[in-house]
C-alpha cells in the first residue's frame, strides 16, 4: 500500500479550490465554535436571566481539510488543529448597541462609586473591614471527579512538555526534540502518542509523506488508535490519494462506528466518495449513519451525492430533491438551506412531474421561520411564491407579510395603509405595523392615532398590548417616564397577566421613584409580591433600601440591603448594596415582611465524586489527547463522556480543556452549566478553578499594558472584552463590529489615525492592534464622560444617546442613570460588564479600582461601620 499512496502523490500536483478557515489554537480538529459566539455572549452573564439559562450545544468536528478533487491541497500554515468545517459557518455574531438582547439571554452584570465602581480609597476600606470580620474560609476542594488512579511517568511529563512546546512555538527546533523523544520511546505507547503529535504538525504543513509514516506508527497506541486512522485518512484526501482514503474511511467506520469524531468520520467518507467517483458510496454511509437527518451539514452532503449518484446511474435525483428540501424545510434558517435553495430550480427543470411536492403548511412555517429573523429577501421570495397557493386567512398573512417586507427593504407604506384583510387579527397587526412605520417617520400624531385604533377596534387582541407597549416605549426612550407610566397602566388594566405586565409594573414603580413621590416604595413592594423571582428583584431591593433611606429608616434600609447582598451577591446592585452597607453600617436592622416572598437560591449539586465507571475510558483517553496538546478533541471526548454519564464534575473539565484549547466562551458555558445561578452564589462558595474558567484572562500582559498606558483599570478591560467577545479575537457582530474589544470599523479609523496607526480592517483582528485602539476609545469616552458606567453605556449604544440620557436628568447617585438607561441591552450591558470588572479584580487579586478617571469624582458619603462576615462590597 505504500507505494500505491506514493503512486498516487506524484499524480496529484494540482491545488484544488477551497475556501480557507482559520484554525483554532490548538492540535485536533475537533470543535466548532460556529455557534457559539452569539450564544455565548448572550449567556455568559447575568441572574436577570438565570430562568433562561440555555443548555450547552453539544460540539461538532470539523473536518480539517476541504477537497473538491483528487488533487492535492495547499493551504496556510494553521494556529493549531481545527479546520474547516464542512458547512459553511455562521458568520460570528456578538453585537453592537441594538443587539437582540443577545447580550443577555443568560447573562452578565456590575459596579459604583459615583454609585458607579466604588473608588479606590472606598473599595480598599471596605475590602479591609471584609478581611477583619470574616472567619478564615475553609479552603476549597476540586469539583473535578475523583479518577481512576494514573501513575504518570518521567516519559509522560516529558512528552507533554515537548508537544506542548511544539504547540505553542511550532519551530524545527521543537520539532526535532519531539522526533527525537519520539525514536527513543520507539515501540512504547508513549512513543506511539508522540507519533500522532508529530503526524499531525506534518500534515498542517502539507509534508504529507512524513505525515502518514507517523500515523502509521502512532496506530500502536492502545488509547488513541482511531485518532491516529482517521488522520491518516484525511492526509491521504489532502494529498489526493481519495481511493485509499475511502478505503480507510470505511474501515475506520466498520471498527469505531460510535464514537466521539463520527460525524466528522461520515462526514470525511461521503466527502472521500463523491471525490473518488462513488458518490454511491457516500449515499450509504450517509444513509445509515443515524445523526445524518439531524444535522444540516449531513443532509446537505447526502442531497449532493444522492444528484451525483442519480446522474452517474442517468436517472432522475428525485431523492436528490427530497434531501434538498428536507434541509430547507427542517433548517431555513441555515446556511446550508441557502446552498439547497439554489439547487431546486435546476432541480424542478431535471425532474419534472417527479418533482416533489411540499405541503402548504410547511412552506408557511418556512417563510414564517424567516420573517422572525428579518430575513427580509427571502421572506419576499416565500411568499411570493405562496401567495397563489393560498385562500382566505392564509392569503391575507402573506399579503400582509409582504406589504411589510416591503416597509423594511426600503418602500412606501401605501400597500399596508390600503390592505383589506378579513381576519380581526391580522387587521390589528396591519395596524399596529402602520404605527411602526409612522414611528420610524416621526409622525407622532398618526403614530399615536394608529395605536389608538388598535386598541378601541380590537381591545382583546394581543396586538392591543403591543400597541400600548410600543407608545409606553416611545415615551420611556425619550425619558418621558410620566407619560409613558400612563400606557403601562393602560397595560396593566387591560392585559394583568399579559406578556408585558410584568415590565409595566416595574416601569411604574421606577417612575415613582424618579418623581420622588411617596409611593414609591409600596410600589417597588407590590412589584416584589407579584415577581419575587423575576430579574427585577435585586433592583426592587436597593431602591428599597434608598427610598427607606431616604425616609430615614435606616434599620429598614439595611434590611434590604442585607437582602440584595446575601441573596445576589454577583450581581450590579448588590455590589451596590454592599457599598451602602459599609456607607451606613449594617446595625441594627429592621427586616420587613415583603422580604420572606422571595425564595431562597438552590444548592448548589456535588461536584465532586467519583468517576462514573461509563466515563473512565473517555476520561483516559482526555488525558492522552491533553498530553500531546490535542485540547478540542480531549474537549470533545470529556463532553461525550457528559453526554453519558450526566457527572456535573466532568464539566469543570470540559470547561478547562476548552479554555486550553482557546474555546474562552465554551469554557464560560461550561462553568455556567455546573454552578447554576453563578450570580446568587458568594465568591468564596465557588471552587477557585470553576472561577478561572467562568472569568478567564487570556492576552492579560497585553491587555495590563496597555489599561495602565491609558490609566484604565485592566480589570475593567478584561471585564468588557468577556461582555464582547469572550476572548474571541475572531468576533464579528452583525453590524460588522470586530475583534476583542468589537471595534465598529469607522471608529477604529479614527483610532487609528490618531494613533498614527496604518488602518486596515483585517487588523482588527490582531489582539495587539484591537485592544491598543480599543482601550483609548475607553480611554476617552471614560475622560468624556467621568463615570465607567457612563463610558460603557456610550460603548454600547453611542455616544449621542448618553448625552441623550443626561441631559435635563436629576439624578441623585449614578445607579440612577444605569437604572434610568431606557434601552434595555444597553442597561444590561453596562451592569454585566461592571460586575465582571469586579469579579476580576476579586479573582485576579488585583486589589481595589484603579480607573483614574472615574476615582476624581467624590463617593456620595464618607464611609462608616464594617460588612459582617461573608458581606462583600
Amino acid at each position: 500500500m505504500r507505494s500505491v499512496w506514493d503512486a498516487n502523490i506524484k499524480t496529484f500536483a494540482c491545488v484544488c479550490g477551497m475556501i480557507s478557515k482559520r484554525l483554532t489554537k490548538n492540535m485536533t480538529g475537533v470543535f466548532s465554535r460556529s455557534w457559539a459566539i452569539l450564544s455565548i455572549i448572550s449567556t455568559i452573564g447575568w441572574s436577570k436571566f438565570w430562568a433562561r439559562e440555555t443548555q450547552r450545544t453539544s460540539a461538532s468536528i470539523p473536518i480539517p481539510l476541504r477537497f473538491c478533487g483528487a488533487n492535492l491541497l495547499a493551504f496556510k500554515t494553521p494556529r493549531g488543529d481545527v479546520s474547516s468545517l464542512a458547512a459553511p459557518r455562521e458568520r460570528i455574531s456578538v453585537r453592537r448597541f441594538l443587539v437582540l438582547p443577545i447580550v443577555l439571554l443568560c447573562a452578565l452584570c456590575f459596579c459604583d462609586s459615583n454609585p458607579g465602581i466604588a473608588s479606590p480609597s472606598a473599595q480598599h476600606a471596605v475590602q479591609q473591614a471584609t478581611t477583619q470580620r470574616r472567619p478564615a474560609a475553609k479552603k476549597k476542594s476540586s469539583v473535578t471527579p475523583t479518577r481512576p488512579p494514573v501513575t504518570t511517568s518521567l516519559a509522560e511529563q516529558q512528552l507533554e512538555r515537548l508537544a506542548r512546546d511544539l504547540h505553542e512555538h511550532p519551530m524545527g527546533t521543537a520539532y526535532l526534540r519531539l522526533v527525537q523523544f519520539a525514536e527513543s520511546e520507539k515501540g512504547t505507547a508513549i512513543g506511539a502518542r508522540a507519533a500522532l503529535a508529530l503526524g499531525y504538525y506534518d500534515y498542517t504543513r502539507a509534508h504529507f509523506t512524513e505525515a502518514r509514516s507517523w500515523f502509521e506508527k502512532a496506530a500502536a497506541d492502545p488509547l488513541l488508535p482511531d485518532y491516529a486512522m482517521f488522520w491518516e485518512a484525511q492526509n491521504d484526501r489532502a494529498a489526493g490519494a481519495v481511493d485509499i482514503a475511502l478505503v480507510e474511511l470505511k474501515r475506520y467506520r466498520q471498527r469505531y462506528p460510535d464514537n466521539a469524531m463520527s460525524d466528522s468520520a461520515v462526514e470525511a467518507l461521503a466527502q472521500a466518495a463523491i471525490a473518488a467517483g462513488q458518490p454511491g458510496d457516500a449515499v450509504a454511509a450517509l444513509q445509515e449513519y443515524p445523526k445524518t437527518t439531524a444535522k444540516p451539514a449531513l443532509l446537505l452532503l447526502r442531497a449532493q451525492a444522492n444528484e451525483k449518484a442519480a446522474v452517474a446511474r442517468g436517472e432522475k435525483p428525485v431523492a436528490a430533491a427530497n434531501d434538498y428540501l428536507d434541509v430547507i424545510y427542517r433548517f431555513p434558517l441555515s446556511d446550508e438551506a441557502k446552498v439547497a435553495v439554489e439547487r431546486i430550480p435546476y432541480l424542478q427543470a431535471i425532474v419534472g412531474e417527479q418533482f416533489p411536492g411540499t405541503p402548504v403548511e410547511t412552506e408557511i412555517s418556512r417563510a414564517e421561520a424567516l420573517y422572525d429573523a428579518r430575513r427580509w429577501r427571502d421572506v419576499r421570495k416565500a411568499y411570493e411564491d405562496l401567495l397563489s397557493k393560498l385562500p382566505g386567512v392564509p392569503h391575507d398573512r402573506a399579503a400582509l407579510r409582504l406589504a411589510q417586507v416591503q416597509v423594511q427593504l426600503g418602500g412606501g407604506a401605501d400597500a399596508l395603509a390600503s390592505l383589506k384583510v378579513t381576519d380581526p387579527e391580522l387587521d390589528a397587526e396591519r395596524i399596529y405595523s402602520l404605527s411602526q412605520v409612522q414611528r420610524s417617520a416621526k409622525v407622532e400624531a398618526e403614530m399615536f392615532a394608529a395605536i389608538e385604533q388598535v386598541v378601541s377596534t380590537y381591545p382583546q387582541s394581543p396586538w392591543a398590548e403591543e400597541a400600548l407597549f410600543a407608545a409606553g416605549n416611545y415615551y420611556w426612550l425619550n425619558l418621558d417616564r410620566s407619560h409613558a407610566a400612563e400606557y403601562y397602566r393602560r397595560i396593566l388594566s387591560a392585559f394583568p397577566s399579559g406578556k408585558y405586565a410584568s415590565i409595566a409594573l416595574w416601569r411604574i414603580a421606577w417612575t415613582a421613584y424618579m418623581l420622588r413621590q411617596p409611593d414609591a416604595a409600596s410600589q417597588f413592594e407590590r412589584y416584589l409580591t407579584k415577581y419575587s423571582t423575576s430579574p427585577q428583584v435585586v433592583n426592587a431591593l436597593y431602591w428599597l433600601g434608598r427610598s427607606a433611606e431616604h425616609a430615614g429608616n435606616a434599620p429598614r434600609a439595611r434590611s434590604f440591603y442585607l437582602a440584595a447582598v446575601e441573596r445576589f451577591p454577583q450581581t450590579y446592585f448588590g455590589e451596590r448594596a454592599a457599598q451602602r452597607l459599609h456607607e451606613i453600617g449594617t446595625q441594627p436592622t429592621s427586616p420587613a415582611e415583603i422580604l420572606t416572598v422571595i425564595p431562597p437560591v438552590s444548592p448548589l449539586p456535588p461536584l465532586d465524586g467519583p468517576l462514573p465507571a461509563a466515563a473512565t475510558q473517555r476520561w483516559a483517553r482526555a488525558q492522552a489527547l491533553q498530553s500531546i496538546a490535542f485540547d478540542s478533541s480531549a474537549e470533545l471526548e470529556l463532553r461525550s463522556a457528559y453526554s453519558d454519564t450526566h457527572a456535573a464534575g466532568l464539566l469543570l473539565a470540559i470547561a478547562k480543556a476548552a479554555e486550553q484549547a482557546g474555546h474562552y466562551g465554551a469554557g464560560i458555558l461550561a462553568t455556567r452549566q455546573m454552578v447554576t445561578q453563578f450570580e446568587a452564589r458568594r465568591v468564596d462558595q465557588i471552587p477557585d478553578e470553576a472561577l478561572h474558567t467562568a472569568y478567564p484572562l487570556p492576552y492579560r500582559d497585553l491587555i495590563e499594558r496597555e489599561s495602565f498606558h491609558y490609566h484604565l483599570d485592566p480589570m475593567l478591560v478584561a471585564g468588557l472584552i468577556r461582555q464582547e467577545s469572550a476572548f474571541a479575537t475572531d468576533a464579528v457582530s452583525y453590524a460588522n463590529a470586530v475583534g476583542l474589544m468589537q471595534l465598529w470599523p469607522p471608529t477604529a479609523t479614527k483610532l487609528a489615525h490618531s494613533l498614527k496607526f496604518k488602518y486596515a480592517r483585517g487588523r482588527l483582528f490582531d489582539p495587539e492592534y484591537n485592544v491598543k485602539l480599543g482601550t483609548l476609545y475607553l480611554s476617552d469616552l471614560l475622560a468624556a464622560y467621568g463615570t465607567p458606567e457612563a463610558a460603557l453605556a456610550a460603548y454600547n449604544a453611542g455616544e449621542n444617546h448618553v448625552e441623550e440620557w443626561s441631559a435635563g436628568q436629576n439624578y441623585q447617585e449614578t445607579a440612577e442613570f444605569v437604572e434610568s438607561i431606557p434601552i434595555t441591552q444597553t442597561r444590561e450591558y453596562v451592569q454585566i460588564v461592571a460586575r465582571n470588572a469586579q469579579l476580576y479584580r476579586q479573582i485576579y487579586r488585583r486589589g481595589p479600582a484603579t480607573v483614574a478617571k472615574a476615582s476624581d469624582t467624590p463617593s456620595d458619603t464618607a464611609p462608616a461601620s464594617p460588612l459582617p462576615a461573608g458581606v462583600r462590597p
